[in-house]
């Protein structure tokens, strides 16, 4: 009977990864595609003759100018990175502070907590408004600082929430015999909590950075031209009222889906201890 149940969870493991898997199969091989293979039937799922046509354009310039291609795509991937780069870290150096405040000192009470993570519930929308008058008046349209404001809105919550529980987890008798030995808040903070704090530091700064990437709305508000948008507005221009480009657009999505990999590759070692950690008690 083992081999049964093994062969049922390996169909259902197998059922699962397709499912989620096969969209971003699709993507890859639509980005490899010539125009007349998008709408082809049966589709094109294996067998089909690649071209570099939606990345390089009709002129053959890697990232050109013309609009078959994924032109003028590396000033909005540059935003993306600036922008989704200090996002994580302010969100993680700012949550950091808060959360260890809360955590040793009690700092707001734990009714602070509850209205922190409030600010989760919060729609974007409603803010959107607000903080463009906001950042109109300081002059801040379409700028990167605008951005990531706005994005540190909604990313810091959710790293104060994460790292709390991270403290929470360290022993407060670190704390005691650091100060016994001399040290003061801020070094027992920095030499001696941190260190042990970085599988929960990484998480947050990971889970910040992919929330900063893919958020559309207020980049959409906060920004008016290639300055400032990234990627999740340049995306937006291959899908117009009478035509998608979807060679063009996958081939721009599998572009701006490496940063992210990579990024949450650096991290992986220490990604899962993050989430996990504090889990359960023993």
């Amino acid at each position: 009977m083992n081999w049964v149940w093994r062969s049922i969870k390996g169909i259902l493991i197998t059922a699962v990864l397709f499912f989620f898997l096969f969209p971003v199969y699709w993507l890859v091989t639509t980005a490899f595609k010539k125009s007349e293979a998008w709408f082809s039937w049966p589709p094109s799922l294996v067998v089909f003759q690649p071209t570099w046509e939606n990345f390089l354009g009709s002129e053959g310039e890697f990232f050109g100018s013309t609009t078959t291609a994924i032109a003028t795509i590396t000033p909005y991937l540059r935003n993306s990175i600036a922008v989704a780069l200090c996002v994580a870290l302010f969100s993680t150096v700012i949550a950091a502070c808060a959360s260890y405040a809360i955590s040793r000192f009690r700092v707001g009470g734990m009714g602070f907590v509850s209205w922190i993570i409030s600010i989760r519930m919060l729609p974007p929308i409603a803010s959107a408004l607000p903080l463009y008058v906001v950042f109109s008046r300081l002059r801040l349209v379409n700028t990167w600082w605008a951005l990531i404001a706005a994005h540190l809105v909604f990313t810091i919550p959710f790293s104060v929430w994460i790292l709390l529980t991270f403290f929470n987890e360290i022993p407060r008798e670190l704390d005691e015999a650091a100060y016994v030995d001399g040290a003061n808040t801020w070094q027992t903070f920095r030499r001696v909590v941190l260190p042990l704090s970085v599988p929960g530091l990484a998480a947050v700064a990971t889970l910040a950075f992919i929330q900063s990437w893919g958020e559309f709305l207020m980049a959409l508000v906060l920004t008016t031209g290639k300055e400032a948008q990234t990627l999740p507005i340049y995306l937006g221009r291959f899908i117009t009222g009478w035509r998608i480009a979807w060679g063009p657009l996958a081939a721009a999505g599998l572009v701006t889906m490496i940063p992210v990999i990579l990024f949450s590759l650096l991290m992986q070692r220490y990604l899962l201890r993050g989430l996990t950690f504090g889990a359960v008690k023993g």
